[in-house]
């Protein structure tokens, strides 16, 4: 995985941001995934295909994925994405179907260990009895690309050449996809998620983040260090190290940074640039009528 895969899915090791990212991405912002009920679990992954004549291994890895105990045991996985994949819509339903896949194995697994199958022929064949139930999958993409907005499929229908007198014989699968470059606001995060988005989304725009620095002062002041790097890999910005300081909170030694200092200097830096190419251009005009 390149520089932003890995500090995407560390910052994602913190089942707190986890379940910040999913409550802010599929739900509005309402709390219904705790961080107590996550369980960190292997991502859905591994399928093999054959190319020239030869049998190579080719793993669908997701970014975080975790177990959600609630009322039903869930799956849940992140993949953070920094570019539109146009087929993601079809690498989202080879990764479920893997994972489904692989549940049923283990499944059959058990029943193959215990041999109670043997007097129903259609649950051994099927190697499951009849009133088994699979975990469900849920699959939330995060398009972090600054360039322009997502312009790929959300719908298998999208990609495929169909009509409307077909569509009902032909399964739909639809993309959980969060766009940062289709929000104006983040308020529905309460971790530091909401700092990185805004930075992404809103990291060309001077006026907008010196406004949001001075309505979110409290916040920028006190940024945690991994949310620090995600920052500064995710919208290519630099928070020195003069802008950090120590805090203790619960025993617990830990260094913070104060990002409104840091992204308002930047900010009147780049005006300070501007003055000097505006002088420089001012300069070359006039010398360039003196010549002629």
């Amino acid at each position: 995985m390149g520089t932003k895969d890995v500090c995407q899915s560390n910052y994602l090791d913190d089942p707190v941001r986890f379940a910040d990212q999913v409550n802010g991405a599929l739900f509005g912002g309402r709390q219904v995934v705790m961080a107590q009920a996550l369980e960190e679990t292997d991502p859905v992954a591994g399928y093999q295909r054959k190319e020239g004549g030869r049998r190579k291994n080719y793993r669908a890895m997701a970014d975080k994925t975790y177990f959600w105990k609630d009322k039903l045991i869930r799956i849940i996985t992140v993949e953070n994405q920094n570019y539109v994949d146009y087929r993601m819509v079809l690498r989202n339903m080879l990764s479920e179907s893997i994972g489904y896949h692989k549940q049923w194995r283990r499944l059959r697994a058990r029943h193959e260990q215990r041999g109670d199958l043997t007097d129903h022929a259609d649950e051994y064949l099927s190697g499951m009895k009849k009133d088994e139930k699979f975990f469900p999958i849920i699959t939330l993409v995060v398009y972090f690309g600054t360039e322009h907005a997502w312009d790929g499929a959300k719908s298998l229908y999208e990609l495929l050449h169909i009509d409307d007198e077909m569509k009902p014989y032909v399964s739909d699968y639809k993309l959980n996809l969060y766009d940062c470059m289709a929000h104006e606001s983040f308020a529905e995060y309460r971790t530091g998620l909401r700092q990185v988005f805004e930075m992404v989304r809103f990291g060309k725009d001077k006026e907008k983040l010196k406004k949001i620095m001075e309505e979110s002062a409290e916040a920028y002041s006190s940024i945690d260090s991994e949310t620090r790097e995600m920052i500064e890999v995710m919208a290519n910005v630099k928070i020195r190290e003069e802008y950090g300081h120590t805090v203790h909170e619960n025993g617990v030694e830990e260094r913070r940074y104060d990002m409104c200092q840091a992204i308002l200097e930047m900010i009147e830096d780049g005006r300070m640039e501007g003055k000097i190419q505006g002088m420089i251009d001012a300069i070359t005009e006039l010398l360039e009528v003196d010549l002629y």
